[in-house]
């Protein structure tokens, strides 16, 4: 049917036309009927009236006809409206039951078990036809563990661009991160003019945007979960605005169900492999109760089984104490080597507390901003990822694994299976350390209950002798007509064996006051030759089968110390050389000056000591028991008193011996000022 026309110009025009040639045509007649019928007109009519009764009838009829046209207009717009609206009503119809049977196209599409290519490609073939065919769209699926989006679908001019394509969320331009990722909100850009600084960032940081219009990133969200996001690129202004991506947004909630379910059947498929494999490396783990073992067997299966290049354990209590302890490389990868701090992956994993994946260094703006050129990775390392190990909530390491050839895509099964790994690892060195420490406290508890029975056992024999003395002399004294000369005797002797259990109970008390840190020294400025002479002055009317030779350096010079300890150590020296030399024999006593220390050597010719003991004389009652050495006297506290004194001093004291030519014992001390800085370090 033809289209009538609408114009009001046109009907008035037409309806002029009209009138104007019905009207002449019936004036014509009219007078030629008048003229045949003989009917003569006055002269006087002949002329104005005739002509003024033309006029007015011209101008009712044109009036007349002119009204006819404006209400001829109003009819045909009311007929061609009503026509259009019949046409558009019929052809959204149309576009609501295409629009219905996509989606519900779509819906049967994806309702059984699909893979992620899979439903990308029905989505993408779903959706084609409800956008313009220069828009591109691109379906990207979210990993939430290692925070990047992988494209599963791809369609329209610049879709090349985005297929087999990984996007880490850092990469992503940042209003998209907070807007879609974040808030999960629609992002919709319809006019690159009007959004000209966010669209000049979004370009920076999304270059596949380039040229194009308008933008749209739409967030895919399941049972609150986000799963992944529409991508769509319009070519021209305002192909994208809020009422042409309500289809694409709906669809979209459909297909996010169905991502949703092929991610949970992914991760339940990848973890039953992961728990398997991670209940064989915590049996290998906890089968030994040696940390390293542990930490050695775990880690070189787990990076065979992820196929890296290298693999770390770094161990510290602080971000800055990292260091290598274990290395695992692959054939041909240059080792970094134990002890390395160089570890800028696994620092970011203990500062972070949380696993960090980085698939290329080169491209990682973590690793790339100048500010931060402390953490750039060494040149050879170009994939890593780095999870944080800690022992009841305190960090305690790192694990590290690179890749040094390639670029890698790291998966969420490599980072739940490290992770995982990471976590097993914990659990097996802590109970290793739990068992370290239970077995150092056995061996403490063992060591403390040999050392009371030797107390018990030396108490009550060096006790008993001056006891049985004293015991005895007092008796004799009490029972006994005893003359005065006698009964001098006997008390010098009881004065004598209480002035040995005076001294072995003052040893013992100072030990311990030493030992526990609540014993201090009277420091002054004092010769330390002075010293080595007063003790030797005090032990030679004592031993008079023991010559005391001193060869004493001038240049030992001053030292700061306690007078009264120095001289204990070097009588107890002595006091040994001479009980363990029965046989008599020259006792050398020298000095030198090494440096900021004094070097004092005590020489003897004795018995010796057996090369396993060297070490344990130095402890509480540590004695050596042998048939020569049973009828010697002594609490096994003077060197135990000796080496205490001498670390108070800030110096080290140590013995050498053969055993049948003699013992040699040394000391070192801090001479002078630096003397005094030492002992104060070491009280």
């Amino acid at each position: 049917m033809r289209k009538l026309p609408r114009s009001l110009r046109f009907y008035v025009a037409a309806s002029t036309l009209y009138a104007a040639v019905v009207f002449f045509a019936v004036q014509f007649i009219y007078t030629f009927q008048l003229t045949q019928s003989g009917i003569l007109v006055a002269q006087r009519d002949s002329g104005n009236v005739l002509s003024s009764i033309q006029i007015v009838s011209f101008i009712v009829w044109l009036g007349i006809s002119l009204i006819a046209a404006a209400v001829m207009h109003r009819l045909a717009t009311a007929l061609a409206g009503a026509r259009s609206a019949e046409v558009e009503a019929k052809s959204a119809g149309e576009q609501k039951e295409q629009e219905l049977g996509s989606i519900f196209g779509l819906s049967a599409a994806i309702a059984g078990p699909l893979d992620l290519d899979q439903i990308g490609g029905y989505f993408a073939a779903a959706i084609r036809g409800a956008l313009p065919a220069d828009m591109t769209l691109a379906l990207i699926v979210y990993d939430d563990v290692l925070e990047a989006f992988r494209t599963v679908a791809a369609d329209g001019p610049r879709a090349d661009r985005f297929r087999q394509k990984s996007y880490s969320t850092a990469e992503l331009p940042a209003v998209v991160r907070t807007r879609v990722i974040d808030h999960r909100q629609s992002l919709l850009l319809a006019d690159d003019k009007a959004h000209a600084d966010t669209w000049k960032k979004v370009v920076e940081e999304l270059p596949v945007l380039a040229t194009a219009k308008s933008f749209a990133a739409l967030p895919l969200v399941s049972r609150e979960r986000l799963v992944g996001a529409l991508l769509l690129i319009g070519e021209g202004v305002d192909d994208l605005i809020a009422d042409k991506v309500q289809l694409p947004s709906i669809m979209g909630q459909y297909v996010a169900g169905s991502i949703h379910s092929a991610l949970s059947v992914k991760e339940a498929e990848a973890r039953a492999e992961r728990e398997a494999l991670v209940n064989r490396i915590a049996q290998r783990a906890r089968a030994s109760l040696d940390p390293g073992e542990i930490l050695r067997g775990t880690v070189d299966e787990l990076a065979k089984v992820l196929d890296v290049s290298r693999a770390l354990v770094c161990t510290g209590a602080t971000e800055d104490n990292l260091a290598v302890t274990y290395e695992w490389d692959a054939a041909g990868v240059a080792p970094v080597g134990i002890g390395a701090k160089h570890l800028p992956i696994a620092r970011l994993s203990a500062r972070l507390g949380r696993t960090v994946i980085v698939t290329d260094i080169r491209k990682d703006r973590r690793f790339t901003d100048p500010r931060t050129a402390q953490d750039v990775v060494s040149l050879d390392v170009i994939a890593a990822a780095a999870t944080p190990i800690r022992v009841g909530g305190q960090l305690a390491g790192a694990l590290s694994f690179s890749q040094v050839d390639r670029s890698r895509e790291w998966t969420a099964d490599d980072v739940r299976l490290i992770e995982a790994v990471a976590q097993e690892l914990r659990v097996a060195i802590t109970a290793a350390e739990a068992f370290e420490r239970q077995r150092a406290a056995v061996v403490e508890l063992e060591r403390l209950n040999r050392a009371k029975s030797d107390f018990v056992s030396i108490v009550s024999h060096e006790f008993r002798t001056p006891l049985t003395g004293i015991q005895g002399f007092s008796e004799m004294m009490a029972s006994e007509d005893l003359t005065l000369d006698e009964m001098r005797e006997y008390a010098g002797d009881i004065n004598k064996d209480a002035h040995r259990l005076n001294r072995m109970i003052t040893e013992m008390l100072d030990l311990d006051k030493m030992e526990s840190g609540r014993m201090q020294l009277n420091r002054e400025r004092l010769d330390l030759n002075a010293v080595i002479t007063e003790a030797a002055d005090r032990v030679r009317p004592n031993a008079p089968q023991h010559p005391v030779s001193l060869r004493l350096d001038p240049l030992v010079g001053e030292m700061n110390g306690d007078r009264d300890k120095l001289v204990q150590v070097m009588v107890n020296l002595l006091s040994n050389a001479v009980k363990y030399s029965p046989n008599g024999g020259e006792i050398v006593v020298s000095t030198r000056a090494e440096g900021d220390a004094a070097h004092i050597v005590v020489r003897d010719h004795g018995m010796g000591i057996p090369h396993a003991a060297l070490e344990t004389i130095f402890e509480r009652y540590g004695r050596v028991e042998s048939p020569a050495t049973r009828h010697i006297q002594g609490t096994g506290l003077g060197l135990p008193i000796v080496r205490q004194i001498v670390q108070l001093h800030g110096g080290t004291v140590w013995a050498e011996s053969t055993v049948g030519e003699g013992s040699v014992f040394h000391i070192t001390l801090p001479r002078a000022a630096a003397g005094a800085v030492m002992a104060d370090a070491a009280s």
